[in-house]
Formats: structure tokens, sequence, C-alpha cells
């Protein structure tokens, strides 16, 4: 009776709490790498930056990279088709003087491998060697995993934004990391099982 025991508790363990200890120190580490992002003090000049739209302060971070002559192109990857680029701008609060010929609006991408997918396209054809990639802390990790999938050969530097009132501090800060996290596994999963998959949810998982 001990040895079924002790044989229930092995089997337990190996099938329950290996994995959610693999689970939850991939969690810990996530929200640890996506509270420690910070923009670099001095960043080097790139031929562009691309924005991903979808949180606070990104567009703002993009117009100030070109501004300040730090990019000499930007692409705003996911505007919505009736957004202007004007509308943009104001929108995003920037109040600096910006030159709007370089800025390239980007309307097909409705996720992030659309945003990859998208800037793929724009690089390509502009001839793009490097590029900031300017989106919020929390969701660096898996765009940059999308691009680098996309662009092996572009060099990509990631360009973190702080979202508005976003800390540890705050439920929509957990909330949004464990959401997070686990898009991002799925992504894992799917460029590396699928690397040539263009939908974000790869067929194992969407035909379950």
């Amino acid at each position: 009776m001990l040895k079924i025991l002790r044989y229930a508790l092995l089997t337990l363990i190996v099938t329950v709490g290996l994995p959610l200890s693999v689970w939850a120190s991939g969690f810990i580490i996530f929200c640890g790498t996506m509270s420690s992002m910070m923009q670099p003090l001095n960043p080097d000049h790139m031929d562009a930056a691309i924005v991903l739209t979808g949180g606070t302060n990104r567009v703002e971070k993009g117009l100030d990279l070109l501004s300040s002559g730090t990019v000499s192109y930007l692409l705003v990857s996911g505007v919505h088709k009736d957004v202007t680029l004007p509308a943009l701008i104001s929108q995003s609060g920037y109040k600096g003087r910006i030159d709007k010929s370089r800025i390239t609006l980007g309307r097909e991408a409705g996720n992030t491998i659309g945003n990859a997918r998208e800037s793929f396209d724009w690089v390509t054809q502009n001839n793009i060697h490097d590029a900031y990639v300017v989106t919020s802390t929390y969701h660096m990790a898996r765009a940059l995993l999308e691009f680098r999938h996309v662009l092996p050969a572009a060099r990509l530097v990631p360009y973190p934004v702080e979202p508005v009132d976003f800390s540890p501090t705050k439920r929509i800060y957990w909330k949004t990391a464990f959401v997070e996290y686990h898009k991002l596994l799925v992504t894992v999963y799917r460029v590396l099982l699928y690397p040539n998959e263009t939908q974000p949810i790869p067929p194992s998982l969407s035909s379950q």
C-alpha cells in the first residue's frame, strides 16, 4: 500500500507539479523582465523606428525619435483606415515639429503577427537595415519574437514604452501580464512548430 501511495505521489509531482513549477517560474521571469525594461539612455542612430499601435505613449515616443534625428524614418503599424496622420499626431499629444514626409502609416495589421508582416514589406521596400521596435513593456517580448522571426536579417532594437498608470500595485498590471505571458507561450509554440503559419493561433490549438 505504501509503495502505491509513493508511486501515486511521484506521478502527481511529475504530471502536475513539474509543469506548474515551470509555468510559474516562466511567469516570474516574464514579469521581472517586463518591469526592468528601460529605454536606451543614449540611443544609437537607426534607419527607422517601427511603432506598434495599441498602447499609450507609443506614437509619441516614435515621433520623438524621428524629431530628434535618432531615426530617419518612422512606420506606425496598425493604424485604423479612417485615422489621418494629423489626427494621429494630435491624439498622441505630441507638440514638437515633425517632418511628416518621413512617416508612413501602415493600415493592414490587426495584430502583432500582422505588424511584423506589414513591417517586412516596408523594410524591404525602403532598404531599412536597422530599426527600433517601439511598443509597451508588456508587449515587447512577443513583438520582438514575431519581428525577428519575419525579419532575421534586420537589426531590431527594443525601445520599450511604459504605459500610463501601469505598476505592480495595480490590478491591471497583473491581469495584463497574465494574458500577455500566455500569448507569448502560444507564439513560441507557433514559431517553433509552425514557422510558416500566418495566423496568431496555430492549427493544432485553434482546432481544439
